[in-house]
């Protein structure tokens, strides 16, 4: 056995637990596993011809244009800054081309995925502990409710040695709930039954940390996706019916501020003018300014670099809880065409569709589900634009094609 290969099985192991682990590690540490990736992709090259997949390189093409619209903006630090913050869109593509040449990390990457999933569900399970101990701080859900503003913010700002914003935490649970559900036929009935209580123990967290966004994008993936796998439409339909009535009367009790957070959608005073305690009137200016600055240059865009100062120009004229709160787009596919216009926004669209026309077609409806999942996600967060995001969103979309081309080729 020589060095190379020694180090390739060395690598692998750190990397697959490193990613099972990113839920609960701190945030300096998150890049690790993109560190240890590249190592394990560099001893793993092999002087073979690879086969091109042109999904890989649709996934690293919203990166390339990212690179490119530096040449168009003026805020050339800002942008090389943030280039790096994203990296992963080229690293995870790339890398897993190259892996696809490795016959022996192949065959390694397959036999040892079994530590992604399970290290991943119980380090978010250990995460939902620690929210939901923390959470007691604020309240005790019985005599007094719990102040979920004051505690999101705390989050935000760190306890101990996280610090991370709650809604990439409900994300964090959110996929882990889809990975409880991927092992839960090849568990054992013990298993089985530890696996389905944490799986309501997260659901009860993520209503705790009461993000609009996630908990509307992770009620319709399963919902899309238990009618996939389901022979009785009607009857999953009428379930999942029954569960959102359930949710809404229990949140009416228990988690009255999430109740709140959706009613303020309905409410019209969140749209007449932006209030620091609405998220929702927050939201609405930001779209506000949003779309104004696109019709200004919808084209192109303004470069990856120049988007937060031509914002923040809007913001300034708008609203003072804007311009203090400096706030991105909060929507991922509104800063896609912010950065590199409409042309770039239609590719990065293709891109994702693809990607889920490949999963429903291997019949992958977990990595179909969990894509699907983000792309909602995507909706309401610029989840490409944190690397809490970023890392996440392009180590499971390459990995899950990775996998299905493998499996495919055997």
């Amino acid at each position: 056995m020589n060095y190379s290969v020694q180090l390739n099985k060395i690598l692998l192991r750190p990397f697959l637990v490193l990613a099972g682990l990113f839920p609960i590690l701190p945030f300096a540490l998150k890049g690790a596993a993109v560190i240890v990736f590249v190592l394990l992709v560099l001893f793993s090259l092999k002087r073979r011809s690879i086969e091109i997949n042109y999904l890989f390189f649709f996934n690293a093409l919203l990166f390339v244009l990212y690179f490119i619209s530096l040449v168009y903006s003026d805020n050339l630090k800002v942008g090389i800054l943030k280039l790096g913050t994203i990296s992963s869109l080229l690293i995870f593509p790339m890398g897993f081309l190259f892996l696809s040449a490795n016959k022996k990390t192949i065959t390694n990457i397959l036999k040892h995925e079994g530590i992604l999933k399970n290290t991943f569900i119980v380090s978010s399970f250990l995460l939902s502990i620690f929210i939901f101990s923390l959470s007691f701080n604020y309240g005790d859900y019985i005599n007094q409710k719990i102040n979920i503003n004051q505690f999101a913010s705390d989050l935000d700002s760190g306890f101990l040695w996280m610090r991370d914003h709650p809604i990439y935490l409900s994300i964090y649970l959110s996929i882990s709930l889809f990975l409880i559900v991927d092992v839960f036929n090849q568990s054992k009935r013990k298993h089985q039954i530890i696996l389905l209580l944490i799986a309501i123990f997260e659901v009860i967290v993520i209503f705790i940390l009461s993000r609009k966004g996630v908990i509307v994008s992770l009620c319709f993936s399963f919902l899309i996706f238990f009618l996939i796998i389901s022979k009785n439409k009607k009857k999953t339909l009428l379930s999942f019916l029954f569960f959102i009535t359930a949710i809404v009367l229990l949140s009416q009790n228990y988690f009255s501020d999430t109740a709140k957070r959706f009613r303020e959608v309905f409410d019209t005073k969140s749209y007449k003018k932006v209030e620091s305690y609405s998220s929702t009137s927050i939201r609405y200016g930001i779209y506000k300014c949003s779309f104004d600055k696109i019709k200004e240059s919808w084209i192109v865009g303004y470069g990856i670099g120049d988007v937060v100062d031509e914002l923040r120009k809007c913001y300034k004229d708008k609203s003072e809880v804007l311009y203090k709160g400096n706030f991105n787009s909060h929507n991922q596919y509104i800063a896609v065409i912010l950065r590199v216009g409409i042309l770039g926004l239609i590719l990065f669209i293709i891109s994702l569709t693809l990607n889920l026309f490949f999963f429903y077609k291997r019949k992958d409806y977990y990595a179909f589900s969990i894509i699907l999942m983000f792309a909602f996600f995507m909706l309401t967060e610029n989840i490409l634009d944190r690397q809490n995001g970023v890392i996440l969103f392009s180590l499971f979309l390459n990995y899950f094609v990775f996998r299905n081309l493998i499996i495919k080729s055997e």
